[in-house]
Protein backbone atom coordinates (compact mmCIF):
# COMPACT_ATOMS: atom_id res chain seq x y z
CA UNK A 1 0.00 0.00 0.00
CA UNK A 2 1.36 3.14 -0.69
CA UNK A 3 1.66 5.00 2.70
CA UNK A 4 1.42 8.81 0.67
CA UNK A 5 -1.86 7.80 -0.46
CA UNK A 6 -3.25 6.99 3.30
CA UNK A 7 -2.13 10.56 4.92
CA UNK A 8 -3.55 12.16 2.28
CA UNK A 9 -7.14 10.96 4.13
CA UNK A 10 -6.49 13.10 7.22
CA UNK A 11 -5.76 16.86 6.60
CA UNK A 12 -2.37 17.80 8.18
CA UNK A 13 -4.34 20.32 9.57
CA UNK A 14 -6.99 18.40 10.90
CA UNK A 15 -3.79 15.85 12.63
CA UNK A 16 -2.00 18.88 14.36
CA UNK A 17 -5.34 20.44 15.85
CA UNK A 18 -5.86 16.08 17.41
CA UNK A 19 -2.38 16.16 18.04
CA UNK A 20 -2.78 19.36 20.10
CA UNK A 21 -6.28 18.46 21.80
CA UNK A 22 -4.50 15.37 22.74
CA UNK A 23 -1.33 17.03 24.04
CA UNK A 24 -3.72 19.54 26.59
CA UNK A 25 -5.65 16.75 27.52
CA UNK A 26 -3.14 14.61 28.63
CA UNK A 27 -1.00 17.92 30.51
CA UNK A 28 -4.34 18.84 32.10
CA UNK A 29 -4.82 14.75 33.41
CA UNK A 30 -1.75 15.15 34.96
CA UNK A 31 -1.59 18.10 36.86
CA UNK A 32 -5.12 17.22 37.88
CA UNK A 33 -3.24 13.49 39.43
CA UNK A 34 -1.06 15.48 41.22
CA UNK A 35 -2.86 17.90 42.39
CA UNK A 36 -4.80 14.92 43.83
CA UNK A 37 -2.17 13.27 45.14
CA UNK A 38 -0.75 16.30 46.93
CA UNK A 39 -4.27 16.82 48.74
CA UNK A 40 -4.84 13.03 49.90
CA UNK A 41 -1.07 13.55 51.68
CA UNK A 42 -2.17 16.67 53.77
CA UNK A 43 -2.99 16.05 57.52
CA UNK A 44 -6.35 16.82 58.35
CA UNK A 45 -7.18 18.93 61.33
CA UNK A 46 -8.73 17.29 63.78
CA UNK A 47 -12.83 19.24 64.13
CA UNK A 48 -15.39 20.45 66.88
CA UNK A 49 -18.04 20.06 64.09
CA UNK A 50 -21.57 18.79 65.75
CA UNK A 51 -22.85 17.72 62.33
CA UNK A 52 -20.89 16.51 59.10
CA UNK A 53 -22.17 18.20 55.12
CA UNK A 54 -21.20 15.66 53.03
CA UNK A 55 -20.84 16.63 49.17
CA UNK A 56 -20.53 14.41 45.83
CA UNK A 57 -18.43 16.42 43.08
CA UNK A 58 -18.74 15.50 39.84
CA UNK A 59 -17.44 18.61 37.01
CA UNK A 60 -19.68 21.41 38.48
CA UNK A 61 -17.13 23.56 40.43
CA UNK A 62 -19.37 26.65 40.18
CA UNK A 63 -22.35 24.91 41.39
CA UNK A 64 -20.71 23.65 44.34
CA UNK A 65 -19.34 27.03 45.02
CA UNK A 66 -22.73 28.12 46.05
CA UNK A 67 -23.51 24.81 47.90
CA UNK A 68 -20.67 25.44 49.63
CA UNK A 69 -21.50 29.40 50.37
CA UNK A 70 -25.10 27.70 51.09
CA UNK A 71 -24.10 25.79 53.75
CA UNK A 72 -21.46 28.23 55.50
CA UNK A 73 -24.21 30.32 55.88
CA UNK A 74 -26.83 28.54 57.61
CA UNK A 75 -24.67 26.06 59.01
CA UNK A 76 -21.31 28.05 60.39
CA UNK A 77 -19.57 25.58 62.14
CA UNK A 78 -20.36 22.36 60.48
CA UNK A 79 -17.89 20.69 58.88
CA UNK A 80 -17.90 19.80 55.30
CA UNK A 81 -16.01 17.02 53.52
CA UNK A 82 -16.07 16.80 49.24
CA UNK A 83 -15.90 13.96 47.47
CA UNK A 84 -14.50 14.61 43.64
CA UNK A 85 -15.51 11.22 41.50
CA UNK A 86 -12.47 11.93 38.66
CA UNK A 87 -13.64 15.53 37.24
CA UNK A 88 -11.91 17.35 34.36
CA UNK A 89 -8.60 18.88 35.29
CA UNK A 90 -9.98 22.30 35.24
CA UNK A 91 -13.62 21.38 37.24
CA UNK A 92 -11.41 19.48 39.93
CA UNK A 93 -8.93 22.47 40.62
CA UNK A 94 -11.31 24.93 40.79
CA UNK A 95 -13.11 22.70 42.90
CA UNK A 96 -10.20 22.51 44.91
CA UNK A 97 -10.38 26.69 44.98
CA UNK A 98 -13.85 26.80 46.12
CA UNK A 99 -13.40 24.05 48.55
CA UNK A 100 -10.43 26.56 50.37
CA UNK A 101 -12.95 29.44 50.46
CA UNK A 102 -15.26 27.61 52.35
CA UNK A 103 -12.91 25.62 54.43
CA UNK A 104 -14.14 22.74 53.12
CA UNK A 105 -12.10 19.03 53.26
CA UNK A 106 -11.46 17.40 49.11
CA UNK A 107 -11.04 14.13 49.10
CA UNK A 108 -10.45 13.25 45.10
CA UNK A 109 -11.26 9.94 44.56
CA UNK A 110 -9.34 7.54 42.26
CA UNK A 111 -10.33 5.01 39.94
CA UNK A 112 -14.31 4.38 39.19
CA UNK A 113 -16.40 4.31 41.86
CA UNK A 114 -20.13 5.88 40.60
CA UNK A 115 -22.07 8.04 42.82
CA UNK A 116 -22.93 4.97 45.09
CA UNK A 117 -19.31 4.36 45.70
CA UNK A 118 -18.95 7.93 46.49
CA UNK A 119 -21.58 8.23 49.05
CA UNK A 120 -20.23 5.18 50.64
CA UNK A 121 -17.41 6.64 51.01
CA UNK A 122 -18.45 10.07 52.59
CA UNK A 123 -20.36 7.87 55.15
CA UNK A 124 -17.49 6.56 56.37
CA UNK A 125 -15.85 10.12 56.60
CA UNK A 126 -18.55 11.12 59.53
CA UNK A 127 -17.31 11.22 62.92
CA UNK A 128 -20.47 13.40 63.91
CA UNK A 129 -23.64 12.27 65.14
CA UNK A 130 -25.75 13.92 62.61
CA UNK A 131 -24.89 13.96 59.07
CA UNK A 132 -26.38 15.44 55.75
CA UNK A 133 -25.47 14.17 52.12
CA UNK A 134 -26.07 16.84 49.33
CA UNK A 135 -25.11 16.55 45.38
CA UNK A 136 -23.01 19.44 44.77
CA UNK A 137 -26.44 21.14 43.23
CA UNK A 138 -28.78 21.15 45.85
CA UNK A 139 -28.54 24.24 47.62
CA UNK A 140 -30.06 25.33 50.78
CA UNK A 141 -32.29 28.06 51.68
CA UNK A 142 -32.92 27.72 55.21
CA UNK A 143 -31.00 26.14 58.53
CA UNK A 144 -31.87 22.74 58.47
CA UNK A 145 -32.54 22.74 61.96
CA UNK A 146 -36.47 21.18 61.80
CA UNK A 147 -35.10 17.88 60.23
CA UNK A 148 -31.80 17.68 62.18
CA UNK A 149 -34.41 17.94 65.52
CA UNK A 150 -36.18 14.70 63.99
CA UNK A 151 -33.16 12.79 64.49
CA UNK A 152 -33.31 13.31 68.26
CA UNK A 153 -36.82 12.25 67.70
CA UNK A 154 -35.98 8.91 66.77
CA UNK A 155 -36.14 9.88 62.81
CA UNK A 156 -33.32 7.98 61.15
CA UNK A 157 -33.10 9.42 57.53
CA UNK A 158 -34.92 12.46 56.20
CA UNK A 159 -34.96 13.57 52.66
CA UNK A 160 -37.27 14.02 49.79
CA UNK A 161 -38.90 11.04 47.91
CA UNK A 162 -37.47 10.60 44.45
CA UNK A 163 -40.62 11.75 42.28
CA UNK A 164 -39.74 14.57 39.53
CA UNK A 165 -43.06 15.37 37.25
CA UNK A 166 -42.10 18.21 35.03
CA UNK A 167 -45.37 20.85 35.75
CA UNK A 168 -44.09 24.35 35.11
CA UNK A 169 -45.52 26.08 32.37
CA UNK A 170 -42.11 27.20 31.35
CA UNK A 171 -41.32 23.63 30.65
CA UNK A 172 -42.62 22.68 26.99
CA UNK A 173 -46.13 20.66 26.86
CA UNK A 174 -44.06 17.36 25.42
CA UNK A 175 -41.66 17.74 28.82
CA UNK A 176 -44.89 17.54 31.43
CA UNK A 177 -44.01 13.99 32.51
CA UNK A 178 -42.44 12.05 35.23
CA UNK A 179 -38.70 11.74 34.86
CA UNK A 180 -38.39 10.13 38.18
CA UNK A 181 -41.17 7.98 39.89
CA UNK A 182 -39.81 6.14 43.03
CA UNK A 183 -41.58 7.82 45.71
CA UNK A 184 -40.67 4.72 48.11
CA UNK A 185 -37.04 5.89 48.38
CA UNK A 186 -35.38 8.75 49.37
CA UNK A 187 -33.18 10.92 46.73
CA UNK A 188 -29.20 11.12 47.43
CA UNK A 189 -29.56 15.10 46.59
CA UNK A 190 -30.70 15.86 50.24
CA UNK A 191 -30.50 13.23 52.87
CA UNK A 192 -30.32 14.73 56.78
CA UNK A 193 -29.57 10.90 58.72
CA UNK A 194 -28.42 10.06 62.12
CA UNK A 195 -25.56 8.12 61.54
CA UNK A 196 -24.16 8.24 65.30
CA UNK A 197 -27.29 5.32 65.35
CA UNK A 198 -26.80 3.83 61.65
CA UNK A 199 -22.89 3.26 61.81
CA UNK A 200 -23.40 0.93 64.36
CA UNK A 201 -25.42 -1.84 61.88
CA UNK A 202 -25.33 -0.11 58.55
CA UNK A 203 -21.36 -1.82 57.45
CA UNK A 204 -19.26 0.08 55.36
CA UNK A 205 -21.32 -0.04 51.85
CA UNK A 206 -25.00 0.72 53.33
CA UNK A 207 -25.76 2.70 49.67
CA UNK A 208 -25.13 -0.47 47.81
CA UNK A 209 -28.48 -2.62 46.93
CA UNK A 210 -28.67 -6.26 48.52
CA UNK A 211 -29.46 -8.57 45.67
CA UNK A 212 -30.95 -10.50 48.42
CA UNK A 213 -34.19 -7.87 48.09
CA UNK A 214 -34.53 -8.94 44.14
CA UNK A 215 -33.60 -6.59 40.72
CA UNK A 216 -31.64 -3.36 41.53
CA UNK A 217 -34.06 -0.59 40.87
CA UNK A 218 -33.37 2.85 39.09
CA UNK A 219 -30.61 3.46 41.58
CA UNK A 220 -27.94 1.40 43.39
CA UNK A 221 -28.11 3.85 46.46
CA UNK A 222 -31.76 3.49 47.40
CA UNK A 223 -30.13 0.53 49.45
CA UNK A 224 -29.41 3.16 51.88
CA UNK A 225 -33.62 3.75 52.32
CA UNK A 226 -34.16 0.37 52.12
CA UNK A 227 -32.04 -1.08 54.89
CA UNK A 228 -33.11 2.04 56.96
CA UNK A 229 -37.22 0.48 56.05
CA UNK A 230 -36.32 -3.58 57.13
CA UNK A 231 -34.87 -1.86 60.37
CA UNK A 232 -37.02 0.69 61.19
CA UNK A 233 -39.98 1.63 58.82
CA UNK A 234 -40.92 4.41 60.90
CA UNK A 235 -37.82 6.01 61.06
CA UNK A 236 -38.27 7.69 57.79
CA UNK A 237 -39.18 11.02 57.05
CA UNK A 238 -39.79 12.56 53.47
CA UNK A 239 -40.32 15.64 52.12
CA UNK A 240 -42.23 17.37 49.37
CA UNK A 241 -40.86 19.11 45.92
CA UNK A 242 -42.31 21.19 43.46
CA UNK A 243 -40.86 22.53 40.52
CA UNK A 244 -39.44 26.27 39.85
CA UNK A 245 -39.04 28.60 37.32
CA UNK A 246 -35.19 27.57 36.87
CA UNK A 247 -34.73 25.23 34.28
CA UNK A 248 -35.88 21.75 35.81
CA UNK A 249 -34.69 22.71 39.32
CA UNK A 250 -36.99 21.49 42.11
CA UNK A 251 -37.56 22.71 46.07
CA UNK A 252 -37.63 20.66 48.77
CA UNK A 253 -40.47 21.90 51.29
CA UNK A 254 -41.30 21.02 55.25
CA UNK A 255 -43.88 22.46 56.37
CA UNK A 256 -44.68 24.08 52.72
CA UNK A 257 -41.63 25.96 52.82
CA UNK A 258 -38.63 25.91 50.50
CA UNK A 259 -35.69 24.81 52.54
CA UNK A 260 -33.74 23.75 49.68
CA UNK A 261 -33.15 24.02 45.95
CA UNK A 262 -31.66 21.31 44.07
CA UNK A 263 -30.88 21.74 39.91
CA UNK A 264 -30.75 18.33 38.32
CA UNK A 265 -28.14 17.50 35.64
CA UNK A 266 -25.60 19.93 36.76
CA UNK A 267 -22.63 17.68 36.03
CA UNK A 268 -24.21 15.65 33.50
CA UNK A 269 -24.30 18.62 31.09
CA UNK A 270 -20.54 19.19 31.47
CA UNK A 271 -18.80 19.05 27.69
CA UNK A 272 -22.42 17.96 26.29
CA UNK A 273 -24.74 19.82 24.03
CA UNK A 274 -27.50 18.34 22.08
CA UNK A 275 -30.29 16.05 23.56
CA UNK A 276 -30.53 14.49 26.85
CA UNK A 277 -32.74 12.09 29.05
CA UNK A 278 -36.49 12.44 27.33
CA UNK A 279 -35.59 15.83 25.00
CA UNK A 280 -33.98 17.83 27.19
CA UNK A 281 -31.68 19.91 25.59
CA UNK A 282 -28.42 20.00 27.63
CA UNK A 283 -27.83 23.58 26.37
CA UNK A 284 -31.37 25.18 27.57
CA UNK A 285 -30.47 23.44 30.83
CA UNK A 286 -26.67 25.11 31.02
CA UNK A 287 -28.16 28.45 30.30
CA UNK A 288 -30.89 27.95 32.86
CA UNK A 289 -27.95 26.76 35.73
CA UNK A 290 -26.21 29.71 34.42
CA UNK A 291 -28.94 31.40 35.30
CA UNK A 292 -29.65 30.58 39.05
CA UNK A 293 -26.05 30.58 39.77
CA UNK A 294 -26.04 34.43 38.35
CA UNK A 295 -29.14 35.04 40.63
CA UNK A 296 -28.19 33.78 43.60
CA UNK A 297 -25.12 35.37 43.64
CA UNK A 298 -26.90 38.96 43.07
CA UNK A 299 -29.39 38.32 45.94
CA UNK A 300 -32.45 37.71 43.25
CA UNK A 301 -33.33 34.49 43.41
CA UNK A 302 -37.14 34.15 42.10
CA UNK A 303 -38.15 30.58 42.91
CA UNK A 304 -41.65 30.43 40.73
CA UNK A 305 -43.61 26.93 42.54
CA UNK A 306 -45.71 24.97 40.87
Amino acid sequence: MDCSVARKKIPRDKTARFDLAAAAYCTQFMLALLFKAWDLAKPRAKSKAQITFCVAHFNAADFLEVTLHAIRRHHAEARIVVADSQSAGSQYLAARAACKKFSAELCPLLGRRGHTGTLNFLFRKIRTKTAVFLDQDCVLLEPLDPLLQKMAAGILLSGPRDEMQTTHPKHPAAWHKRFRKNPQFIHASLMVVNAGELRHWMGSQPFHWDSAWGPQPLERYYGFTERIRRQSPDAIFSLDSRHTGYGLGMVYLHDGRPIAYHNWYSGRIFGHSGKMDGGVEADWLRSEMSRFIRDYWAGTLELDLQ
